[in-house]
């Protein structure tokens, strides 16, 4: 005899709920009225189930039910409510019911499916406990078998392993199990051997050894030698493996073997070192030869010295340098060297180490003249002793490394260095330039590249709109050198055509010798009638637009430019041509600036904009003071002054947001007025950014909306209060409709008379349309009560699945992860959906839910299934309220929920091929992942 506790606030259906579960005879029911008994009664009593009602005065059954799992009870628990929103039927599952079944219908049919529901949460909870006394059974004999012991699945993952093997192996149960395929820790050598292993064991059992040895690598790496016993687990693809560490046995035969192999090879060495003796002294007899053959072949020029300081080597390469042949040098004394060569003076400081052991090894650079006349070659010298067998001092060498070219090179990169830091001075002084110093900066400019470059005049030119006319704006000129900026002004380009081309094409133009232009060049005439040599020019322009040159001339010689020389001056003409750029596009944002401060200074809305290095209030617009009263200037530098005005029921979240860098949307708050009161404003973040990516300021513009928001409120709480009393109403509506249900089920098993019995079907007809029609108002009454947001499709048709639990068929999702921006309401429309396709599909085996993503941010959701499909004469009608086999109000409530949002539905299937429902998400309310 199963005991069961009910509990509902309806006397008259509890007493129902008795009658119906006592009548097997295998069931005693207890009952009351109060939740808070209810409990009281559970503490006393052990019950193999418990059946509640949603919504009562104490406490509603979800309360209730958290309350009895708090106090650690598992007892099988059933929601048998009215209330069959899909919210309350998760929150219900995901609080611990094992069951919910809705109120209404057949009386008979929904308290046997109740029945039903008590006896699978009693089997299940007896066959839990079984379950879980072998579970703990097995669990203790695998932890406790003394040797590391895992479990392995077919796909060779370890699926369990005791505290044994995590303290063999180093890795903890949580990293291994489910987590870590045995083959992590097999060596590499060992590898394919015990897969192979593995898989014979899968085919064939008995060909696969239960014993083997290998080579495990635990966490740290370390490489230990085991012996395993393996078996596979009859009727799985699972294996059972125990491990032992043979480590030291292996050690101590490996010690053994490599004692014995030493032994024999110190015998060997002993053999060989008498053989080896006597090739050693025929090697140094050829020693000394080969050693002056490849001095004497050595690239650097080298000479050697014997003790008593007389030349014994003079080879080829100092031979070259010097012109000095070995014949006339070799046995001279050292003083001889520098009788024969200039720039090798004596005393040589090769000569030092042959007396003084302490300046081993000396270095000195020294110029060795040419032989034939001319600049002659820069080296590097180093003079080192060398030892005889016994450590004393045999003689001394010496040899020189010619790093003629390396000087050549250090003279080039130090005369770049300085161009470069002058480049580099040059744009550093143009970045931080005040547009008041332009004309300062640039004669300086001028002044610094003429005088490093040795010219006599240096000058800036600019042209016109069309590249028509020149004139000069800037110009330096070396002492004695007569200024022409004067007479350089509009003048036509076309009298340096040539030029002009090159430099409209950012070319530069170098010309070394004037006189070597063609007698009949324009550009001859007009640079010799201004008495140039040599002249450089290098554009100033950018990628859209070329404002003039720079000019660079000598008039006293001519001048010979290099390509770095050239190089280095066009950047700086890119340098100007930014700094012009800058200045301009300075110019136009002053004017900007101007005009957009009157407009918003003139706006009734307010902008303020913050600074977030250092945090600081930078501007308030005076419109401030209409909004609150205060006056711009009170709050001016003050970047806490928000949070003082701002309501303390908002503050947290309005906090949380303002320094949000992508807060990029609209929220409403309300902030003090100087009058005390509040008004409700709606604040706009614009996130200002510095040129590094890094938030500079953030700018809020802040709109008045208080007018909007208490009429807003008064519509809310209204709106609540016509809810709440409609909630009551259809509570006690349903609970007197299931009360009456259950007499006319109750009745009907009697036997009536045939009018009687008519009379009876058409009462409980007419009981089920109003059941339907009350719990339809349940529904359409939160059509469009709260703002739409975004809500990803899959939860949605999971959430669908699991309250409807579709036996038989096969659920196929492919959804992209498309989320949808709709009423909130949107979970009622998979829901029904598929209660529609469970009601009238006629055999359906599988649902396909598809999502397609459309041009401008759409999407089609589709959902199809393989049943009978609707007719032509059907499609549009089923969105119809009152069509269809029942009240027909499902499909006409999904047709509502989707047109908040204006996402139209629409069936496209075939009759005898399955129903196919489209739905149509316009531009911008759909989201891909």
């Amino acid at each position: 005899m199963f005991r069961i506790l009910a509990v509902d606030d309806e006397p008259a259906l509890l007493e129902l709920t008795r009658l119906f579960l006592e009548r097997a005879g295998d069931m005693h029911v207890e009952t009351t009225a109060s939740p808070v008994k209810g409990l009281d009664m559970l503490l006393q009593t052990q019950y193999d189930a418990v059946v509640v009602d949603y919504e009562m005065p104490e406490m509603n059954g979800i309360e209730f039910l958290k309350a009895v799992r708090k106090r650690g009870m598992g007892t099988p628990f059933i929601i048998f409510s009215g209330r069959g929103r899909e919210e309350v039927v998760i929150e219900a599952i995901n609080s611990g019911a094992d069951f919910y079944l809705q109120k209404g219908g057949n009386p008979s049919a929904q308290f046997a499916e109740l029945r039903s529901m008590i006896l699978q949460g009693v089997r299940r909870g007896q066959a839990e406990t079984e379950v879980q006394w072998s579970r703990d059974l097995y669990q203790s004999i695998f932890e406790h078998t003394g040797s590391a012991t895992t479990i392995i699945e077919g796909d060779m993952m370890i699926s369990l392993a005791n505290s044994e093997f995590a303290s063999l192996t180093g890795y903890s149960r949580e990293e291994v199990e489910g987590k870590l395929p045995w083959t992590a820790i097999v060596a590499g050598e060992d590898l394919e051997r015990l897969k192979r292993y593995h898989r014979q064991r899968r085919v064939d059992p008995a060909s696969a050894p239960r014993t083997y040895e290998f080579r495990m690598v635990d966490r740290a790496g370390r490489e230990r030698d085991m012996h395993m016993t393996v078996g596979k687990i009859p009727g799985t693809d699972r294996s059972v493996a125990s491990m032992i560490d043979i480590s030291d046995r292996k050690r101590y035969e490996e010690e053994l073997s490599a004692a014995n192999e030493q032994m024999a090879a110190a015998f060997e060495e002993a053999l060989a070192s008498q053989g080896s003796l006597a090739a050693q002294c025929r090697e140094m007899e050829d020693y000394q030869a080969t050693l002056r053959g490849i001095i004497d072949f050595l690239p650097d020029p080298t000479f050697v010295l014997d003790r008593d300081g007389k030349v014994i080597i003079w080879n080829r390469a100092i031979e070259s340098v010097t012109g000095v042949l070995k014949n006339r040098i070799i046995g001279s004394e050292a003083r001889t060297i520098s009788a024969l060569t200039s720039g090798l003076l004596y005393p040589l400081f090769a000569e030092t180490p042959l007396y003084d052991r302490q300046q081993d090894g000396i270095f000195r650079e020294i110029h060795i003249p040419s032989p034939g006349g001319g600049e002659g070659t820069y080296h590097w010298g180093k003079a080192a002793a060398l030892y005889d067998a016994q450590g004393k001092v045999s003689g001394a060498i010496k040899s020189f490394r010619d790093i003629t070219e390396s000087k050549r090179m250090e003279a080039r990169i130090r005369r770049r260095i300085e161009l470069e830091r002058m480049v580099s001075s040059i744009s550093a002084r143009f970045i931080a330039l005040d547009p008041a110093d332009l004309n300062d900066a640039l004669n300086e400019t001028l002044r610094v590249l003429g005088s490093l470059f040795d010219l006599d005049r240096s000058y800036i030119f600019c042209f016109d709109g069309d590249l028509a006319r020149v004139k000069e704006i800037h110009e330096w000129c070396a002492e004695g050198i007569e200024p022409q900026i004067d007479v350089l002004q509009d003048l036509p380009a076309d009298v340096i055509a040539r030029a002009m081309k090159q430099i409209e094409a950012r070319k530069p133009i170098c010309i070394p010798d004037v006189a070597a232009l063609p007698a009949e060049s324009a550009e001859r005439a007009f640079f010799q009638e201004f008495g140039v040599r040599s002249i450089t020019l290098v554009p100033v322009a950018t990628a859209d637009e070329v404002m003039g040159a720079i000019g660079f001339e000598t008039a006293r010689k001519t001048r010979t430019w290099s390509d770095e020389d050239v190089t280095l001056l066009e950047v700086v003409g890119n340098l100007v041509a930014d700094l012009f750029s800058r200045i301009r596009a300075h110019e136009r944002l002053q004017k900007n600036e101007e005009r957009f401060r009157t407009l918003v200074e003139r706006s009734h809305d307010c902008y303020i904009r913050a600074t977030t290095t250092p945090p600081a209030i930078e501007y308030i617009s005076p419109s401030w003071e209409r909004l609150t009263g205060y006056p711009p200037g009170k709050h001016l530098g003050d970047p806490e002054f928000i949070e003082g005005l701002l309501h303390p029921d908002d503050r947290e979240a309005t906090l949380a947001h303002l320094l949000e860098p992508d807060a990029a949307r609209l929220y409403t708050v309300r902030v003090l007025r100087r009058d005390g009161g509040y008004t409700w404003v709606e604040v706009c973040p614009i996130p200002v950014y510095a040129d590094d990516g890094r938030l500079a300021a953030i700018e809020y513009a802040v709109h008045d909306i208080d007018a909007w928001k208490r009429t807003e409120a008064a519509l809310i709480e209204a709106n609540k209060k016509l809810t709440l009393m409609n909630s009551i109403i259809r509570h006690d509506i349903l609970n007197q409709v299931t009360v009456i249900l259950g007499h006319i089920a109750l009745l009907q098993e009697q036997p009536l008379d045939p009018v009687v019995a008519a009379a009876l079907e058409k009462q409980q007809t007419a009981v089920d349309i109003i059941q339907s029609q009350i719990e339809f108002t349940r529904d359409y009454q939160d059509l469009g009560a709260h703002s739409p947001r975004w809500s990803s499709i899959d939860p949605l048709v999971s959430m669908a699945v699991k309250i409807l639990q579709p036996l038989g068929i096969r659920i196929k999702r492919d959804l992209a992860g498309v989320s949808v921006y709709a009423d909130p309401l949107l979970s009622t429309v998979f829901t029904n959906l598929l209660d529609n396709t469970l009601r009238h599909g006629g055999g359906v085996t599988e649902i396909r839910v598809t999502a397609v993503p459309e041009s401008g941010g759409g999407a089609r959701i589709i959902w199809e299934d393989n049943g009978v499909g609707i007719s032509y004469a059907d499609k549009q009608r089923i969105f119809e309220r009152g069509f269809g086999q029942h009240t027909g109000l499902g499909l006409f409530l999904v047709r509502e929920v989707l047109s908040i949002t204006a996402i139209a539905i629409r069936e496209t299937g075939e009759p005898g091929r399955g129903a196919r429902f489209e739905l149509t998400v316009p531009e911008g309310g759909a989201r891909f992942e």
